[in-house]
């Protein structure tokens, strides 16, 4: 557990700030005695677990000293257990900054409000704001479990959690703008908002906080992330690759320079992929003849990898070259394209420059009735 708590709290922020001495005032309505709280947290690469013991009538105080305000998690070990008794032990996270944090619930932590200091109330926002989402989510989640084997319903579902998802996604960037100055922005803007599907609303919002925050290592990350998907948005120039095609010979994307040329990310055991191959076949044979073609670049990997890879190319009646290492998530093209999620395309124009991304179905074809 110690281990996976490194990992998690290892990519947390750490905004530049002068020490910080941190109060934290908890309450407890139900609790299973002994019991003991903890604040974990990771500071100057090192870490940290504060603690007290939860009193009789389930009230708890850590105070502690922090380098800068920071996120943590706020822990609770009941019935005499240790921290590393349970694999997901019960917790909420919470930012440590100068100044007492409040956290109070009638039981488990997990349903805890949290305030009492500018970062905290900030959070506690935030998560009033989603909280209908959250709600939604898991009600759509039972529903899609409870509609198996019924694909027609699920995919209902499917497209009704898609539309959720992209009205979630607008009511935390308006909390993000709305906050410039707080690194529960930043954080929430490193973990919703992808600089590789939204590239000019990430810089956008990223530009919008304040010098701290952009300074801070977590928003130098971001910004280092963001200049790499600015690299395959649209209107970039696309990057060159070389990869093999199924008959072990050298393929470079620019070798297909004067011609519009879909580059289409796919793989044989992506199902999302092979219901769109059709689509792709359809445009290609409509096009094919109006300087138009496909280069496919599978994320096939493992084994069996090649005979996979060109089964799938037989059935699906793929008839354009097709490239890969199989290597599967690890292909370097993958990492040159910053790949996160199959299918995935780009459609390139004669100058080698990126025109369109993600296109697929009617929305694909339409773009190439615009410009063939």
């Amino acid at each position: 557990m110690k281990k996976a708590l490194i990992t998690v709290l290892a990519a947390l922020p750490f905004a530049a700030a002068a020490q910080q001495q941190y109060t934290i005032d908890g309450t407890i309505g139900k609790v299973k005695f002994p019991a003991k709280a903890y604040v974990v947290y990771q500071d100057r690469g090192q870490m940290k677990f504060d603690s007290a013991t939860v009193q009789p009538d389930g009230k708890f105080i850590i105070k502690g000293n922090v380098s800068v305000p920071m996120k943590a998690f706020v822990m609770v070990a009941q019935n005499g257990e240790n921290l590393n008794s349970r694999p997901s032990p019960d917790q909420v996270g919470v930012y440590l900054e100068s100044g007492t944090t409040v956290i109070t619930t009638p039981d488990s932590l997990s349903r805890a409000n949290v305030g009492g200091t500018p970062l905290n109330k900030d959070q506690q926002d935030m998560i009033s704001l989603l909280l209908p989402f959250k709600k939604t989510e898991a009600e759509m989640s039972a529903g899609f479990k409870a509609a198996e084997g019924n694909s027609d319903e699920q995919a209902q579902i499917q497209q009704a959690f898609e539309s959720m998802a992209l009205a979630k996604l607008q009511i935390q960037m308006g909390f993000i703008e709305s906050h410039p100055k707080s690194l529960v922005s930043l954080n929430l803007l490193r973990s919703a908002v992808d600089p590789d599907k939204y590239p000019e609303k990430a810089d956008s919002l990223f530009n919008s906080f304040s010098e701290v925050l952009k300074a801070s290592p977590a928003g130098q990350s971001y910004l280092n992330k963001l200049g790499k998907a600015k690299a395959v948005t649209v209107g970039a120039m696309a990057p060159d690759f070389v990869l093999k095609n199924t008959k072990d010979q050298d393929v470079s994307l620019s070798s297909f320079k004067g011609k519009y040329v879909l580059v289409d990310f796919w793989a044989s055991w992506c199902g999302p992929c092979r219901r769109e191959n059709p689509n792709v076949v359809k445009a290609y044979e409509k096009y094919k003849a109006k300087n138009f073609t496909v280069l496919g670049v599978s994320l096939d990997g493992g084994e069996n990898a090649k005979t996979k890879w060109m089964d799938a190319i037989a059935k699906d009646g793929l008839n354009w070259e097709q490239v890969s290492d199989l290597k599967g998530w690890g292909s370097y093209a993958v990492q040159l394209y910053h790949i996160n999620a199959v299918p995935t395309n780009f459609l390139i124009d004669p100058t080698g420059k990126i025109i369109g991304k993600d296109l697929r179905g009617e929305e694909l074809e339409a773009k190439l009735a615009t410009i063939l």
